[in-house]
Formats: structure tokens, sequence, C-alpha cells
């Protein structure tokens, strides 16, 4: 990557200010990026990651067991939930989490959106076969001072996973479907990409990767990462229509952010029926020496 910010709590705070003027939320609390670094000899390995939007709200045990099943048997070292009930209401209390925990991916780490009306019961998890560590949530852009029922706050979670003894950034997020602007004019899905490239830059881990729901609606909103080195795995080259849902016309929304020391080695989608959304597979292998990134 083309930069290594040192002082990555500075920076964290202030395009947490920046991102949240004029009535956007709260900023975040500063988060030091270099805690739990550990930047090692180089090695080469190869790695499987994968995003699954697991469609809260309808989700059972038997949907859930079958998700699971999907991440393991495309051999996935790490996977993203987007759309997690923890225990809600809505779904009897069940604890969905509690499938991984007992299987292959028994590695978990939950963040909750604190929605109103929701609390610690709807968020999005990471789930790794091998241990997490130093997980952490952010507050992505919202544009309004106090929370609306019309438009959903989001959050991106970043965690340490080392694979095969090399460590990686793995985030893990759900962008805004609701076309809304920022109060600089901005719309809301932009500037929540561009807050991401803000966390990507300021982290010190050679070895980076997003996964998520960006809801996007072209290939193009990922531009101004494009730009700054990053690829996408679902792109207009290789596109994979992960959404299930006949209410869009944009179906590729799931995607998988990398950074340039990472080849892509193929990926994939799974179709079934355990969601609204196919789960959005990829392997990827280290190709780069930490110092010369």
């Amino acid at each position: 990557m083309k930069k290594i910010v040192t002082f990555a709590v500075i920076l964290v705070l202030a395009l947490t200010l920046s991102a949240c003027s004029g009535e956007a939320i709260t900023p975040n609390e500063p988060y030091d990026m270099n805690d739990g670094i550990e930047m090692g000899e180089y090695k080469e390995t190869a790695f499987t990651v994968a995003s699954y939007n697991i469609k809260g709200g309808d989700a059972t045990l038997g949907s859930v067991k079958g998700i699971n099943e999907n991440i393991v048997n495309v051999g996935a070292d790490i996977a993203g939930l987007q759309e997690v009930d923890h225990l809600s209401e809505r779904s009897g209390k069940k604890d969905f989490l509690q499938i991984f925990r007992e299987g292959v991916m028994n590695n978990v780490s939950y963040f909750p959106m604190m929605l109103k009306g929701f609390g610690e019961t709807y968020g999005i998890a990471s789930v790794s076969k091998t241990p997490i560590s130093r997980s952490h949530s952010f507050k992505l852009p919202y544009p309004y001072k106090y929370e609306r029922s019309d438009v959903e706050k989001r959050i991106i979670m970043r965690s340490l996973v080392k694979i095969d003894g090399v460590q990686i950034a793995f985030y893990n997020t759900h962008l805004s479907y609701e076309n809304v602007k920022m109060p600089n004019g901005q719309s809301l899905r932009q500037a929540q990409i561009e807050y991401i490239l803000e966390l990507l830059e300021s982290d010190p881990c050679p070895y980076k990767i997003v996964v998520g729901d960006f809801n996007s609606l072209s290939f193009e909103e990922f531009d101004v990462l494009l730009k700054e080195g990053y690829n996408i795995v679902n792109n207009n080259d290789n596109r994979l229509d992960t959404y299930r849902g006949d209410d869009a016309e944009f179906l590729a929304i799931d995607n998988v952010v990398y950074s340039e020391s990472l080849e892509l080695i193929e990926s994939g989608k799974n179709d079934s029926d355990c969601s609204d959304h196919n789960m959005l597979y990829a392997t990827f292998k280290t190709v780069m020496r930490a110092e010369n990134i």
C-alpha cells in the first residue's frame, strides 16, 4: 500500500470528526490501530474468506445451520456475517452464534448496531477457524443528529486474525441502502465508503480485507478505493449476483475489498435458499513482504 500511518490514533479521531460534521452522529472514540500489530517475517500463504448476509428477522436455526455448512464447505478461514439476530425477541431468543461456536468456525466476534428498538440483539459478526483478537467497531457516517426510523445506522468492525501465522486485518460491514444525503450533499453510502478508505489507510497491517453487504447500485461506487490501489472481487469482469430478492435492479451488492499485498486466486458464490443473499467467497495469497508495502 502507498502509505502506513504511524499515528493512527490521531488520524482515526480526525477522520471521525470530519466524517461526522454538521448533524452527523457523535464521533467515534480514538482507537490505536497499531495495538496488537505483529509485522513478523514474510510468509507466503493462502486463505479463504466469505461474506454472508443471513437475513435477520427471518433466520431460523435450520437456515443458520445451512449457512454454517456453506461457509465450512468452501473452506473459509474467516467469514463476515451481516443481519445477525443475537438472542432477539423476533427470533425467539435463539442463539444463532452458538451454532458457529460449536463447529469449525468456533471463534466468534459480535457487535450490535445499537438501533432503537433492537438494542444489542441485532448486529454483525465475524467467525473464524483461528482466534480473533483486537476486535473493535466503528460507527459509519450518518446524516442526522438523532436516529431516524427510516434510515438505519451502520457500523464496521475490524478484527485481527492469524491464518497460518500471517496476521490479517479483517473488516466486516453492512452499508446503508437508503438514498439520502449527508449534510454536505454527498450520498450517505459514498461517505461510508470514503470512511472505510480512511480506516484502511490508517491501518498498519499489510494484509487488509473488507467483506460485507455494500448495498451498492453499481461497481462505480468503489472507484474511490480502486484509485488508491485496492481491489474488489465482485466487479464488471467477474460479476457475481449475490442478492436473491426481486426488489432491486443491481444484484451484485455483496463484495470483498482487498489490499494490493494480496493476490486473488479464485472467487465465487454459493447459491442457496438459506437467506435472501447468496454467500460470496474468495481465496487469496499473500504476495509482498511487509517492508515493501
